[in-house]
């Protein structure tokens, strides 16, 4: 009998301290500070930890990574999104900013603006700008010069100087009839023309385009070239 009583106040006693147990740690868990998480992305480690502690919040590095925006030693992200509520005593993961990645983009001069996007493709590269400027020693859509250079190191970014080409002038047609064909040739390699002549002796006797008709360079003007005699002769 006494031992079924002693049995019976284990139990009830049991049953107290698990219920003051179990209210107890509801009372500490709801009765907890909610916080808003800070942004902590381009805070370095010192600056996070201060915040962090001051909110009675805990701190952890997740691991490193390349980012040309965020300097190296510093915050790039962060597992619970600034704004967010959490309680006291959570961690926070971060991922720590290692900076650009550098390596040397090679010589991309001299190639059309398309081979030079697949080379920088390839090397995870972005091009940041394409600038198009005229120019009478480089063809039209190849790469003039690059930012950084070939022997330079380049990050995420870089910058290309692509060939507009000659710069398109215009002109009215100078008149070619009557002259030689040398004479032609000369007046049309001034402006820039190109000239293909039908016969060789003789004069100038029609041109195509007319005269003072609207030309730029490197327009073709064809020449019908006629013997002074046989001038006279359909004279």
């Amino acid at each position: 009998m006494r031992t079924l009583i002693r049995m019976a106040v284990f139990f009830f006693i049991f049953i107290a301290v698990s219920v003051l147990a179990g209210y107890a740690t509801f009372t500490l868990l709801t009765s907890s500070k909610s916080i808003e998480v800070p942004d902590l992305k381009s805070k370095n480690l010192i600056e996070a930890n201060d915040m962090l502690s001051g909110m009675k919040l805990y701190l952890r590095v997740e691991g490193e990574d390349y980012d040309a925006a965020v300097p190296a030693g510093h915050i790039v992200k962060q597992n619970i999104p600034p704004g967010n509520k959490i309680k006291e005593g959570r961690t926070i993961s971060v991922l720590m900013s290692k900076g650009p990645r550098y390596q040397f983009m090679g010589d991309l001069r001299g190639i059309t603006l398309e081979a030079a996007q697949e080379t920088v493709a390839q090397s995870k590269v972005k091009i940041s700008r394409i600038i198009e400027v005229h120019s009478d020693t480089i063809g039209q859509g190849l790469v003039i010069s690059q930012r950084p250079g070939p022997e330079e190191k380049s990050g995420n970014g870089i910058t290309l100087i692509v060939s507009k080409g000659t710069v398109s002038t215009t002109y009215y047609c100078p008149d070619f009839v009557g002259k030689d064909l040398a004479q032609a040739e000369k007046l049309a390699a001034s402006m820039g023309l190109r000239t293909e002549a039908i016969g060789t002796e003789g004069r100038v006797a029609s041109q195509s385009p007319v005269p003072r008709a609207i030309v730029r360079q490197g327009d073709l003007v064809r020449l019908i070239m006629l013997d002074t005699e046989e001038q006279h002769e359909e004279q």
